[in-house]
């Protein structure tokens, strides 16, 4: 069952007022309601359609062909239908939430908003209207706004998993991690059978280092809900981080299997290749991400610190390039990266290194000199700077060049928990020592 159908329920009302024993218009509306519950939906239309011909203003029969129509997802019959309910009897919140339900499926999601509001203006005690106000918030990346609608939901039922879900994707969206995690539990707890939450709780986990459960996690949204894409996207990432490629080919390779449409997972991949070595791979991956990209206007900016956007996409694929040797190629793409954000540090560190390795030691510099102003523990961007250095002190024969190196190197040292690259700083500070460049 989806979020949309988990959220809104379609009511029909049990009994009628009418004003003669006996009409047949009463008999058609009762006709109606038993083949409604039969799942008869053509039937029910038809018997509802009779009572409407011979009272064009009766209430009950827009009311309840309207909610068959939303059943029959005919959502266009459904608005046109409970418009009516409502011109009849404005002051009736069902009817607002039942039209809202019709505008969701639209994705015309103000004019649900605005029904959902009138819902609860109408009733305070409607907490399905505070659950979809908090979805729709959630959808628009109105995170506050979400919050407090789910939080007036959950005060009006404490076993309203829906709106635990919101308000922690919300929290989510907002970097507060640890109440989004909390509300996830709580999701969890009331219903276990929510993939969604899982993928969540694992993607917490992701982002706040703790690999392993986010696996666990990730690996029970599979087993709930196997035939979605997000988990599997994301547990491959783990898996790359955790040096499985084998377990993260898999899984990437089932994500894209299952939704070919989404950028991340090509990203993912493209980002594995590149790792393995194989640059044609990561290319066909990484192009493909780029066309599937939406473009920095369209992208909702919670918070999310995996690059999947156009500044990473296009990051990665320079690093493709500069494996394959073309250069230019990768200069390109790694400006690029730095343009749509100028503070992302590691595409300024690796754009730098990128001119560096082409020779361009001049334009270089004031690009290395931002990626450590934009991260000054990034031992990468102090590790090219070194190199730029020594190289300037080769082409110029100024020997001060060599002291600003070792500094450098100093740096790297301090940073670095890589011992290979520590000792390998060490030696090349004793070399130039060795040779009199520096104290």
């Amino acid at each position: 069952m989806n979020q949309l159908s988990r959220l809104i329920a379609i009511f029909i009302a049990a009994s009628f007022i009418l004003t003669a024993c006996g009409d047949p218009t009463a008999e058609y509306l009762r006709q109606g309601d038993t083949y409604y519950d039969q799942g008869q939906f053509v039937e029910a239309i038809a018997e509802y359609t009779k009572a409407i011909e011979r009272n064009p203003n009766l209430l009950a029969a827009y009311m309840h062909r309207g909610a068959v129509h939303n059943a029959r997802a005919e959502w266009d019959l459904a608005i046109a239908d409970l418009s009516k309910a409502i011109e009849l009897d404005p002051g009736k919140a069902d009817n607002y939430l039942n039209r809202a339900f019709a505008y969701l499926a639209k994705e015309q999601y103000d004019a649900a908003i605005a029904d959902l509001s009138k819902t609860v203006e109408l009733d305070p005690q409607a907490r399905l209207a505070f659950t979809n106000l908090s979805w729709l918030y959630v959808k628009k990346g109105e995170w506050d706004k979400a919050i407090a609608t789910a939080d007036k939901a959950i005060a009006l039922d404490n076993k309203d998993y829906n709106a635990f879900f919101n308000r922690g994707a919300a929290y989510f969206a907002k970097g507060e991690l640890k109440k989004a995690l909390d509300d996830m539990d709580a999701t969890i707890k009331i219903n276990p059978h929510i993939a969604p939450a899982y993928t969540y709780k694992g993607k917490i986990y992701i982002l706040t280092d703790r690999l392993p459960q986010a696996v666990e996690e990730l690996g029970r949204a599979i087993s709930t809900d196997p035939d979605t894409a997000e988990p599997y996207k994301f547990r491959g990432f783990v898996y790359v981080e955790m040096k499985s490629p084998e377990q993260a080919l898999a899984d990437l390779n089932k994500a894209i299997q299952l939704d070919d449409a989404d950028a991340m997972s090509y990203y993912y991949r493209g980002h594995l290749h590149n790792s393995n070595g194989e640059f044609d791979r990561a290319l066909d991956d990484l192009n493909r991400a780029l066309a599937l990209a939406p473009a920095p206007s369209k992208i909702v900016m919670p918070y999310d610190p995996f690059k999947y956007d156009l500044d990473g996409i296009y990051l990665e694929r320079a690093i493709a390039y500069r494996g394959k040797g073309e250069l230019l190629k990768a200069v390109e793409d790694a400006k690029k990266a730095t343009e749509l954000n100028p503070t992302y540090a590691r595409a300024q560190a690796t754009y730098g290194e990128m001119l560096l390795s082409n020779g361009d030691t001049e334009t270089a510099l004031p690009v290395l000199n931002k990626a450590i102003q934009l991260d000054p523990n990034m031992s990468e961007a102090y590790i090219n700077r070194a190199v730029l250095w020594e190289v300037t002190a080769i082409n110029t024969k100024n020997t001060k060049y060599y002291e600003l190196c070792a500094d450098d190197l100093l740096k790297v040292i301090e940073l670095n928990s890589d011992q290979e690259l520590v000792d390998q700083a060490r030696d090349a500070i004793r070399k130039m020592q060795s040779k009199g460049y520096i104290p």
